[in-house]
């Protein structure tokens, strides 16, 4: 557990649509625009895409740009066509803004995607892990919520979505694991139950 916790818990996430998939893979889509990001110059990150986890990435560079100072190379890094093209999509997706960040990184792709459960969490039943956690654990009051919305929704995604959108699933995420390592420590789970990741 130890080992797996120390590989994953220093990994970011960048996240993407499906339709970038294939981009993605190929390694034809080198960066993206964004509004706002936690992300900084050599952050390791997991490329999320679909449902999925892609690969493992590096993060280049993160600058602020105008929209005017804009360039057809940062439209053919984000896998568009042309600037135009990439200028409609901020239009598209974030309307009338002045400012952008241009996140850009270098993946290295999985053979094949993993699913975001399985890699972080192997066999284990995130369900059981909650209510043994708020049966068993002396845990903080925000916490205790955090597992309790999880159960009533049954999803992080949808747990994330109460509590203020999808930036939030990494903060479950995080009582969640905690919670099992503390009933790791505990012998309440068999820390067996959680699968290496095959590709680290």
């Amino acid at each position: 557990m130890e080992g797996k916790e120390s590989r994953t818990s220093k990994l970011k996430h960048l996240e993407f649509k499906e339709k970038f998939r294939r981009r993605l893979v190929k390694g034809e889509k080198k960066a993206t625009v964004r509004l706002y990001t936690s992300l900084e110059e050599g952050d390791r990150v997991l490329i999320h895409c679909g449902g999925e986890i892609l690969g493992e990435g590096i993060i280049e560079e993160v600058k602020q740009k105008t929209l005017d100072e804009l360039t057809e190379e940062d439209a053919k890094a984000d896998g568009f066509k042309s600037l135009e093209e990439l200028l409609g999509e901020i239009r598209r997706l974030y309307g009338d803004v002045d400012r952008v960040l241009i996140i850009r990184f270098s993946m290295k792709p999985f053979s094949h995607g993993k699913n975001p459960h399985n890699f972080y969490y192997g066999q284990v039943d995130l369900r059981e892990i909650a209510k043994l956690g708020l049966k068993n654990l002396q845990l903080e009051e925000k916490d205790r919520q955090i597992l309790q919305l999880f159960l009533e929704t049954g999803s992080i995604i949808k747990a994330a979505k109460r509590l203020g959108g999808l930036r939030k699933r990494g903060m479950i995420r995080e009582v969640l694991r905690k919670c099992y390592r503390e009933l790791v420590m505990k012998g309440m789970v068999d820390d067996k139950q959680f699968k290496e990741n095959e590709e680290k």
